[in-house]
């Protein structure tokens, strides 16, 4: 439709068909021309393999820096996830076992009101 209103075919390609066209969603059913690929990505190289293997391994990383709060597995995938709304839910969850409330405590000092 951008390229209707533009009045050329294939003059302006989204961020989602570029990353289409670079393979980085996987591989399609069809093949892509190569024409319009070309003229998406330029000499950039498209993605072949799965794209998941060029990642790297997170989930010892998020897990070492959430070891704090981690009482079951899936606290690692909530952080993986949503790591501020779940740090704040770790820090409540914390606040309810401990009944102090984390917003009053002083954290530096290690002082907690009764």
């Amino acid at each position: 439709m951008l390229n209707v209103l533009m009045g050329q075919r294939y003059k302006m390609f989204t961020k989602e068909s570029k990353k289409l066209l670079m393979g980085e969603f996987g591989q399609t059913v069809k093949p892509f021309n190569p024409e319009v690929q070309k003229k998406a990505i330029g000499n950039e190289k498209p993605i072949t393999c799965r794209p998941a293997d060029l990642l790297e391994p997170q989930l010892k990383k998020l897990e070492s820096e959430m070891s704090q709060w981690k009482t079951q597995d899936e606290d690692v995938l909530s952080y993986a996830l949503f790591p501020q709304v779940a740090k704040e839910f770790f820090e409540y969850r914390e606040a309810q076992k401990t009944g102090v409330d984390p917003k009053t405590a002083d954290k530096t000092n290690k002082a907690y009101p009764v």
